[in-house]
């Protein structure tokens, strides 16, 4: 049994000397929800043994905080260029190359494809917002061999600061 965590990079800036979409920032709002997404793992799980995110600077800086956050080690985070504004199918095969030995991988991306991919795992379709988070759950035993899935839980940053006040 796996578990996949899918999370949508948090809230990036459009600064007006950044001209590509690539290489935009988190801004002060998608910082401040890192913490809160981590506390939400830390606390309820499944806390993530490896990261694969997109390489885009917000989804960077996004796997990045998640990371130190939960005192992740640097070697469980991995980068993969396929990822920006990547298909379901890209993100399955990205996933694919997940050690078999974590049981719970986080992926962090971008949308469309974030939310198409969680309908074809599960057939839930939910509007994914920055940093929305999604736990699935994988009877397999492989990450080769992700097929269909059970969504366990879907989380917005909001409701987890709603919760925490």
């Amino acid at each position: 049994m796996k578990t996949l965590l899918i999370m949508r990079h948090a809230k990036s800036a459009y600064p007006p000397e950044v001209s590509d979409d690539f290489d935009r920032p988190l801004n002060k709002r998608g910082r401040a929800d890192l913490p809160r997404i981590a506390c939400l793992l830390a606390a309820y799980g499944p806390r993530p043994e490896v990261v694969l995110a997109s390489a885009a600077c917000r989804a960077h800086q996004t796997a990045t905080g998640l990371a130190e956050s939960l005192g992740l080690p640097a070697s469980a985070l991995h980068l993969d260029d396929a990822l920006y504004l990547s298909s379901p199918s890209t993100l399955t095969q990205a996933v694919a190359s997940l050690p078999d030995s974590a049981q719970t991988g986080l992926v962090i991306a971008h949308n469309p494809g974030m939310e198409e991919w969680i309908g074809e795992l599960t057939g839930a379709h939910i509007s994914l917002p920055t940093a929305g988070l999604a736990a699935v759950e994988l009877n397999v035993h492989s990450w080769q061999e992700i097929s269909r899935g059970r969504l366990l839980y879907f989380v917005v940053p909001r409701l987890v600061k709603a919760i925490a006040q």
